[in-house]
């Protein structure tokens, strides 16, 4: 399993602090949050890794994907 870049870790932060990211304008947002934390293009790209995954417009973490935000990853 590859390393995720910044810009994923960033975004897998915040799905691991607020539970799940929400869809808007074709970018990622916290809940209530006003600036995008990550694209959907991104997204896509951690759900094809295993680190994310799809419900209804929501994206949440997996538990691959809490080892990845952690940087817990074997190398």
């Amino acid at each position: 399993m590859k390393n995720p870049s910044p810009g994923m870790r960033r975004a897998l932060r915040q799905a691991q602090l607020y539970g799940h990211l929400l869809v808007r304008n074709d970018r990622l947002y916290y809940p209530g949050g006003n600036h995008p934390i990550c694209s959907i293009q991104l997204a896509r790209e951690m759900v094809r890794s295993g680190w994310m995954t799809k419900h209804d417009g929501e994206y949440e973490i997996t538990p691959d994907g809490q080892l990845a935000a952690e940087g817990e990853l074997s190398r």
